[in-house]
């Protein structure tokens, strides 16, 4: 129950490089993580597969979760590549350091950012136009499905599926933002 990673990842890349972002970095900020690795290559493929060029900027572990870190290595990676135009993050703190990092280096406008995952920060990022998009594992039908397959197995012997049952992935982006963002307020989102 969940969602593909590694389809995500490339549904990301495949987003930006139909965008017009021809250019992309992954920002891993948990290099050797196999969830992690999956989200970047499946990035590189996506915008590759679309036309673009994308790469993988490895952190060193320690950045996880330290947005300066984060802003910093974004900063410094897009002024040393002028070329980049899109950068995808694998977490919802990592999309709005690298925000951070983008506005610091002048080229706010000019480069996307599509991360995993969102909280309301980063909503109203997409709702600015801030942030073009973010990737929804859809948490809640996770529980939800999980919870209603277990509730017929335990009360009426229904079999419980063996396959997977993805609950993503889902897009956030300025054209549902507003659905969301009433979704979040009924606290299914």
């Amino acid at each position: 129950m969940g969602s593909d990673d590694n389809e995500a990842g490339k549904a990301a890349g495949k987003y930006l490089a139909d965008k017009g972002q021809n250019s992309g970095i992954c920002v891993n900020t948990l290099p050797g993580s196999a969830n992690i690795e999956a989200f970047c290559a499946g990035f590189v493929a996506g915008m590759t597969e679309a036309g673009g060029a994308a790469e993988v900027l490895p952190l060193p572990a320690s950045s996880f979760g330290s947005q300066t870190a984060v802003a910093q290595a974004v900063r410094a990676h897009l002024l040393q590549n002028p070329g980049i135009n899109g950068v995808f993050t694998v977490s919802d703190v990592d999309a709005n350091a690298a925000i951070s990092g983008i506005q610091q280096s002048g080229k706010m406008g000019q480069v996307a950012v599509c991360g995993i995952n969102f909280n309301e920060t980063i909503l109203e990022n997409i709702k600015s136009g801030t942030q073009a998009c973010a990737i929804d594992q859809q948490g809640y039908m996770q529980g939800f499905l999980a919870v209603s397959i277990l509730n017929a197995n335990v009360n009426y012997g229904l079999t419980v599926p063996t396959r997977e049952i993805l609950t993503g992935l889902g897009f956030v982006d300025a054209s549902n933002v507003d659905q969301v963002i009433s979704g979040v307020a009924q606290g299914t989102r």
